[in-house]
Formats: C-alpha cells, sequence, structure tokens
C-alpha cells in the first residue's frame, strides 16, 4: 500500500524538494539580514547576539584567530568555545586545502567569496558539505580588521540529493525496482511524511508515517496505523489537526499552513502541507502530508521582531525627528513618535495626511524651498548631507523652526533614488534668540541713530564743541567693550575648536564610550552642536563689526570744523578738493579716467567757513565720483563743475555727473541722516545730511538736487556771498 501511495506521489515529493530549497533561501535572507543588523551593536551585544544566532558565523582577526563564534558553528564542527578562542583556524584543521588558505587571504584584502556546495575536511578522513559566504570586516579606521564566515553545513541535504539521484536511476533502469526506490525514499528523507486513509464511515484513521516522523514524534509507525488523530495527538490538539484535514477533504485542493505541536514534550513548528488522493469518481480517499520543521525560522523571525522593537525604543528615544520618506509615494513611510509630540498631531492624524502632510504643515513662504530641495534630491550622491530650515506648523496652530539633515536612503533597480533619510532638529528657541539679538542690535542702532540726531540738532544751535566730546566720549565708552568683545571672540573661537578637536581625538581612541555618555551626546545633539556653534562665533563676530563701524561713524561725525567766518575764494576750495581727490579720478583697470570739466564764472570772495564748504564739496565729489565708478557701461564719465553770481548776492555753484541719475522716488529723502544708496560698509549716510546742514543752518543757503534716470544728477548750492 505504502508502495502504491509514494509511486503515485512522486510529483508531490519533488514538490517538498522545491519547498525545501524556498525555506533554505528564506532562511538564508533573514540570517543575512540579521548579521547586518548585529554589526551595529557593541562588542558585548555583538558576542550575545552571535552566541544565540541559529545560524553557522564564525569572526576572525587579520591572523585567522578565532574572536567569535556562534554556537551553531561549535556544533557543526564539533569545536567548544574555550579550545578556540585566540587560536588560529588552520591550527584547528590541519588538513584544510591550501585553495581555501587562498580565499581567506583574498578576503582579507577586501574580496567577497561564496560557494554553493564545498568540501571541508574535519580531520581523521571526515568531511562536511558546505554552503558558506566570506566577508571583510573593517575597524573604525577604514582597514581591514579581519573576516567574517557564515557557514551552512548542507552534508545532509548533499547526501539526501545523491540518494534521490540514485533511486531515480534505478527506477528508470529497472522498473520492478520502483518498490524499492520509493521506499527508499519515504523513509530515508529527513522529512515528515504520514498518510490518513477515508474509511467508509469517513473517519480519519492514520495508514502510517515515515521513519523521519517515528524520530520526531517517538511513535513507531506500526503504532499509528488504523488510529484516529485523537488518539495521536490529544483531543484538543487533535480536533485543531482534524479540521485542518477536513478542509482539504472538503475543498479537494491542497492546503499548507503553520502549525505549533508536541512532540516528547517539546514544542516545535511545522510548515505542513497536506495533498488530497482522489479515486475514478473524483472523491478524496487519501490524505498525504508532508511536514517541514521551520522551528528554527520562527525562533529568527522572533529574534528579529526583537531587534526591530530594540531599534524602535532607540529612535523613540531620540529627542530628534527620524524619518525615512519615499519620494514616489510622496510621504514618510516611517518616523518616529517625535514627531508626533512636537507637532501635536495623533499617529492616526499623520496617517490620514499621507502625501499631504508636507504641504498641510510647511509655512507658505518655505514651501518653494521645499520643492526645490526635493528636485534637486535627485542628483544626490550616496554618503551627501543637505541641510535646510524651515517652519512647519503645530496642531494648536504655533510655528516652529526645524533644522533638518538628508541624505539618500535607497534606490531603486535603476539607481533612481526613492527614499531619503533624514533628522529634524527644533530650533525654534535658537532662532527666537537670534531674532532676539537682532532686535536688540536694532535697538542700539536705533539708539545711536537717535544719538546722532541729537548731535546734529546741536550743530543747528551751534553746540558742536561741547556735543562733539560727548558723541566722542560716548563712542569711546562704546567702542572699548566692543573692542573689547571683538577682540576676544578670535581665541575664544580657537579655544573652542580645540576643545572640539580635543573631543574627536576622544572619539577616535575611545569609539565606544559608557552609555551615559551616549545618552548625553545623543541629548544634546552633539554633531548639530558643532556645526551650530562656528555659526554663533560667525553670528557675533559680524555684530560687533558692524557695531564698531557705527562707532567709526559717530567719531568722524564729531570732528566738524568751527572756524570764523573768512572771505575766501570759492574756486581755490574747488580746486583744493580736486587734488585730494586726484587719484580716484585717475583711470582704473575697470573704468577710464574721469574727466572734470570746469566752467568757472567771475566770483568775489565769499564770507564762508571754508574748512566746513571744502566738506560739502568733498562729499558731493566724492558721491559723484562713487556713482559713476558703479554705473560706468562704456561711456566716459564726466563732472561738470560752475560757479555764477546771482543778483548780486549769491554765489551758485553747481556739481553735475552723467551716471545714472536718482530715482524720483529717492530724491525726497536724499538729505536725510542715514540714508544712502550704496552697499553695507560702503557709507554712513551721513554725508549729505552733514552737507546740508552746513549750506542751509551754518551759510544760510539753499542746497538742492535736480536729476532725469539716466541722464546723471546736478547739485546746486546756493549760498550768500556775505553774511551780514
Amino acid at each position: 500500500m505504502i508502495c502504491n501511495l509514494i509511486s503515485v506521489e512522486k510529483d508531490t515529493y519533488e514538490s517538498l524538494q522545491q519547498e525545501l530549497v524556498e525555506l533554505r533561501q528564506v532562511v538564508a535572507s533573514l540570517k543575512s539580514t540579521k548579521s547586518s543588523n548585529s554589526l551595529k551593536f557593541s562588542q558585548q551585544q555583538m558576542g550575545v547576539f552571535i552566541e544565540s544566532i541559529p545560524a553557522a558565523i564564525a569572526i576572525f582577526d587579520g591572523q585567522m584567530r578565532y574572536l567569535l563564534t556562534s554556537r551553531r558553528w561549535r556544533e557543526d564542527y564539533n569545536l567548544s568555545d574555550g579550545d578556540i578562542i585566540g587560536r588560529s583556524h588552520c591550527e584547528i584543521f590541519p588538513d584544510i586545502p591550501h585553495y581555501w588558505q587562498e580565499i581567506y587571504q583574498r578576503c582579507l584584502a577586501g574580496s567577497i567569496q561564496q560557494f554553493e556546495e564545498n568540501i571541508f575536511p574535519l580531520g581523521e578522513g571526515r568531511i562536511n558539505w558546505v554552503k558558506w559566504q566570506i566577508n571583510p570586516w573593517y575597524k573604525d579606521s577604514a582597514e581591514i580588521g579581519g573576516i567574517i564566515i557564515f557557514s551552512e553545513v548542507i552534508t545532509a541535504h548533499k547526501q539526501l540529493e545523491e540518494t534521490a539521484i540514485c533511486h531515480r536511476q534505478q527506477a528508470a533502469a529497472q522498473l520492478q525496482e520502483k518498490e524499492q526506490f520509493l521506499r527508499g525514499i519515504y523513509d530515508g528523507v529527513t522529512q515528515p511524511i504520514f498518510v490518513i486513509d477515508i474509511v467508509d464511515n469517513k473517519e480519519l484513521r492514520y495508514a502510517g508515517w515515515n521513519s523521519a516522523t517515528e524520530k520526531i514524534t517517538g511513535i513507531n509507525n506500526a503504532e499509528v496505523i488504523g488510529k484516529t488523530i485523537e488518539y495521536v495527538h490529544g483531543n484538543v490538539e487533535g480536533q485543531e489537526v482534524r479540521q485542518r484535514f477536513q478542509i482539504c477533504i472538503e475543498t479537494g485542493i491542497s492546503i499548507k499552513y503553520e502549525e505549533c505541536l508536541t512532540f516528547q514534550g517539546q514544542e516545535t513548528w511545522w510548515l505542513t502541507t497536506i495533498n488530497p488522493l482522489k479515486n475514478s469518481q473524483g472523491q478524496v480517499y487519501r490524505l498525504v502530508g508532508t511536514a517541514l520543521n521551520i522551528t528554527e525560522r520562527k525562533l529568527t523571525e522572533e529574534a528579529l521582531q526583537a531587534s526591530q522593537h530594540f531599534i524602535q525604543r532607540i529612535t523613540d528615544s531620540s529627542p530628534n525627528i527620524l524619518y525615512i520618506f519615499d519620494l514616489e509615494q510622496q510621504r514618510n513611510i516611517y518616523a518616529n513618535q517625535e514627531i508626533g509630540k512636537l507637532l501635536g498631531y495623533s499617529n492616526q492624524q499623520i496617517k490620514e495626511m499621507g502625501r499631504q502632510i508636507l504641504p498641510t504643515i510647511t509655512h507658505p513662504d518655505d514651501w518653494k524651498k521645499i520643492v526645490t530641495h526635493l528636485e534637486n534630491f535627485s542628483n544626490a550622491k550616496d554618503g551627501e548631507i543637505y541641510e535646510f530650515e524651515f517652519r512647519v506648523r503645530q496642531a494648536n496652530g504655533e510655528w516652529r523652526w526645524l533644522y533638518t539633515r538628508e541624505t539618500v536612503f535607497n534606490r531603486s533597480a535603476n539607481g533612481k533614488i526613492n527614499q531619503i533619510l533624514g533628522v529634524s532638529t527644533d530650533i525654534t528657541e535658537r532662532k527666537q534668540a537670534e531674532m532676539q539679538l537682532q532686535l536688540q542690535a536694532q535697538n542700539l542702532e536705533n539708539t545711536l541713530r537717535e544719538l546722532q540726531r541729537t548731535q546734529s540738532q546741536l550743530i543747528q544751535s551751534e553746540k558742536m564743541s561741547s556735543l562733539g566730546n560727548m558723541v566722542a566720549g560716548v563712542a569711546h565708552e562704546i567702542n572699548n567693550p566692543v573692542n573689547f568683545i571683538h577682540a576676544n571672540l578670535i581665541p575664544a573661537s580657537e579655544y573652542t575648536q580645540d576643545l572640539l578637536r580635543l573631543l574627536e581625538l576622544y572619539q577616535q581612541h575611545f569609539p565606544y564610550p559608557p552609555e551615559e555618555i551616549q545618552a548625553e551626546i545623543i541629548a544634546i545633539d552633539l554633531d548639530f552642536l558643532k556645526q551650530d556653534l562656528a555659526k554663533l562665533f560667525q553670528s557675533m563676530t559680524i555684530g560687533t563689526q558692524r557695531i564698531r563701524e557705527i562707532v567709526l561713524s559717530l567719531r568722524n561725525f564729531s570732528r566738524l570744523d568751527e572756524a570764523e567766518f573768512k572771505d575766501v575764494d570759492i574756486h581755490q576750495g574747488i580746486d583744493s578738493t580736486l587734488m585730494i581727490l586726484h587719484n580716484r579720478l585717475k583711470a582704473k583697470p575697470n573704468h577710464p579716467e574721469i574727466a572734470v570739466i570746469k566752467e568757472y564764472g567771475k566770483l568775489p570772495l565769499i564770507e564762508c567757513y571754508p574748512g566746513q564748504l571744502n566738506q560739502v564739496f568733498m562729499n558731493l565729489l566724492t558721491n559723484a565720483i562713487d556713482s559713476l565708478e558703479q554705473s560706468f557701461i562704456g561711456e566716459q564719465g564726466q563732472i561738470r563743475i560752475s560757479t555764477e553770481v546771482c543778483d548780486s548776492k549769491w554765489a551758485i555753484i553747481k556739481i553735475a555727473d552723467n551716471g545714472l541719475g536718482i530715482s524720483q522716488e529717492i530724491l525726497p529723502k536724499l538729505f536725510d541722516p542715514f540714508f544712502t544708496t550704496k552697499d553695507v560698509g560702503k557709507g554712513t549716510g551721513l554725508g549729505l545730511f552733514i552737507s546740508y546742514q552746513i549750506v542751509v543752518n551754518k551759510h544760510a543757503g539753499y542746497l538742492s538736487c535736480n536729476s532725469i534716470p539716466r541722464q546723471g544728477a546736478e547739485f546746486i548750492i546756493q549760498i550768500p556771498i556775505s553774511q551780514s
């Protein structure tokens, strides 16, 4: 009967063989994944992990001495941990062929080697058929520290294959040996096979099982023949088994399922396949079952789940948002719980947002930045870090600033980036501090501007002497602490860099600090702190430099001429000013010489403050030169100076240039204090304001400007010939 059964089920056996191959591929994939994850653990955790993993793994140093082995490795090669750690692999197995040793050396040089089938000598004439892979492992210095060997003993599988081949050859040669051949398979395979007969009253009775089943259950084949399901498995477990058998009978198709069974007091997991056999009327009269022991796979899955849970706990304990963003789906496929804490949304709300989460929470002014960043990321290289800052809206409507660092996480089969790994840090407090600092700087500038306005009012009331002393004193008092701060920023920055370099040396020489230090590194986000510290010093340096420039403007503004009225030759004052500016009028590499055209009229001696009036000429001519240098487009610049007498009472001086001119919007503000169109650091905005004060308030005259865009500007000074 068994012979006929196995003969009919030849295809079923071949199907089982394919299932065995697929299962080994799954287990191999799980082992590979587990090994990759384990390399991230500390050395102690690595030892525990390697010891417990249900795979044959050994780690060697550069001299092929044992560092770590799994329990499975020692069992497969009949070794004990105390005998091999620190000993040479070739010393323990002196019969290893020379070509194996050559493979070890290639892997120690950086190669990765693997074989599906190979013979490993165990000594004393014994061998194992093994499937193995060798990978180099690397130290923190990127040097190869040794190799890792992943091994799977396939001797039983190899023997099974050879036995199966032998039986097939015998069956093809002699039909009469077919029953013996199939009986050899039935009793020789390591996989349990059992047969269930359906008797006349629809009752299910065991027709027998093979020796592999006998070994696992501890029950001889003869003891189960004719017995019910409940007799073999017990009432509770038997009812569950019977229900599955009934499904196969009622549907008439093969079923496959996982089940946990207890044999000889030990729970084991099985992948069971039930195949129905039908008679000529299409009725199921017999069930043939095969079972594959998947206990090892189940244990591996549980270990993998525990590892994933461990990693999840680490990511959830981070104070930063960790996420994986899928470019194709346009949504986060993973994010730790910090994203919900920061934004104030529940996990369900975040899930419902889906691919709309970014448009929903991103500040409108920052959205274009995000879109551009995602578009540019398609050209990113592996390992590159992309940084940017943007604002997000919390559930309560408040805005928070995030500093984000992203890198490539995964690519598709064609090399296209499809996933991004990102870390976001809440920098709202830092941003608020920066804005507060800017506000304080602005308040300081306003205070200084107000002080300068007070100074200009004192000029009008001819109290420049006392005001000059006061402004010089204030400038001095401000300048001293600012210079102290500015001078100490450089050594402070250098000291900080020295400390950071010392910290990097500690990290290089002590890459695995105690857990308390590791926790503090995560808590303070050390990498971000090191980057942000340099930015803070740069911001403070720029701020103190700006204050120093303002102080310098104050001190220059306080040095106004206080000489008495004198009768002077205006033309001589203009010529003296032009002489001082002669170097600026000469040709430069980027523009030609500026031509000065004098159209002097007949002027009498003018009663004025000569030094102050010369300052007016200096300011107006300097502005004209600046304008011509900035607006040069190929045509030679010209400055035209003309003088004349009007109504015998007024002296008129006109200074015009052929630059780009001044827009009508700017003209009304031209003589306001601190107004300037020059770049930051190139003008204080006091030149025309002081000139206006000198001409109008000190000389009772008029100062105006006429300008047509792209046709130049003309300043007109009109002062009395005699102040009496």
